[in-house]
């Protein structure tokens, strides 16, 4: 729990730093001028933008969960959904929610193996419709930023490859559980023997039990079949709503001339960057790499560094403020089964 507050700080006082250089390195009546004349009705839509994100979370998770148990609710589902994405935006490398998530779901009362197959399920199509995604938006629009922000291209491709390795390795370990266990017996040896481990025979056994429980869970995955289909396509749905959420700032200041595929080819750019940005909520990576593929786009006097906090407000604080609701909640009220049962049975005896 002081983990998590201290990542929650982290990410409050990156925001705070941010918004502060904006405000004191820039013209205050031209920041004043340019929120004034913000559409109100385009930034509505940019926060519409995240509500379809959130709900198309929402319903793929649900649709692998209902699988292993036909009697959950959509509400349950959103609640997970939500305590994971708050988790997600508040830990480095989006690192909490899955943890969060498989705990929520046993303290509902689902079976542990079960929420494991559902929440790895979750992960792979998620991570293939990021994959997919960033493919085509490199292909289209890669040449056009590399003249534009040449000293990010590289990173970009760095990023795009770290989400390109984390699913091909996951597919390999499911697929080729022979391989993959020499492979981690090679690492766990060259850890031992640069005294990197303590015990690497423990450490051995722990990654056996490990390998075995998540090849069990993947092939239980392929049985899922059409439901990963759809939650591929609504991911797609989920991914595109969140990219488009510049474009309708960029509409709330009354511009005109940049194509929609630009604007979105630039969002998945910086999400790209900030998938190995080491921080809570990638603070500063995130703004840094938004200032950069935005500023020719936002052309008037602090019109970027507006666009850039209101980016900001409404992909990551707006999801840690509706998040955090529904995680205090998981806490507060939902009670294992086991617990609600034995203080019902103690009230009964009473």
């Amino acid at each position: 729990m002081k983990s998590r507050k201290l990542d929650l700080f982290v990410c409050i006082s990156c925001g705070v730093v941010i918004a502060g250089f904006v405000f004191f390195s820039s013209d205050r009546a031209t920041l004043v001028s340019s929120f004034r004349d913000l559409k109100l009705w385009w930034i509505l839509a940019a926060c519409g933008c995240m509500v379809i994100y959130w709900l198309m979370e929402s319903i793929a998770l649900h649709l692998l969960l209902k699988k292993s148990d036909p009697g959950r609710s959509f509400k349950d589902s959103f609640k997970v959904a939500m305590g994971g994405q708050y988790f997600n935006a508040i830990t480095p490398f989006s690192s909490g929610g899955q943890p969060f998530q498989a705990y929520y779901l046993t303290r509902q009362g689902m079976d542990v193996g079960d929420a494991a197959v559902g929440l790895l399920g979750r992960f792979l199509v998620y991570q293939t419709a990021l994959v997919a995604v960033s493919t085509v938006l490199l292909i289209l629009r890669m040449g056009y930023f590399r003249e534009k922000v040449q000293n990010f291209a590289l990173v970009v491709l760095i990023g795009y490859l770290i989400n390109f390795i984390v699913l091909a390795l996951l597919v390999a370990v499911g697929v080729f559980r022979g391989a993959a266990e020499k492979g981690c017996r090679w690492v766990i040896r060259a850890g031992g023997k640069l005294r990197l481990l303590k015990d690497p025979q423990k450490a051995s056994e722990h990654a056996e039990k490990s390998l075995l429980r998540f090849h069990a869970n993947f092939r239980a995955l392929l049985r899922h079949g059409g439901r990963l289909w759809v939650g591929f396509f609504l991911s797609v749905i989920q991914l595109l709503a969140y990219l488009a959420v510049p474009w309708f700032i960029y509409l709330a200041f009354g511009l005109s001339g940049a194509d929609p595929l630009t604007m979105l080819g630039a969002q998945g750019f910086v999400m790209m960057i900030a998938s190995f940005v080491p921080i809570p909520g990638a603070g500063v990576g995130s703004e840094g790499a938004f200032y950069f593929f935005f500023r020719h786009l936002f052309p008037g006097d602090g019109q970027v560094a507006v666009a850039m906090i209101l980016w900001r407000l409404i992909t990551f604080y707006l999801t840690v403020v509706v998040g955090a609701g529904f995680a205090i909640r998981a806490n507060k009220n939902n009670k294992p089964k086991e617990e609600d049962e034995t203080r019902h049975e103690d009230r009964t005896v009473q």
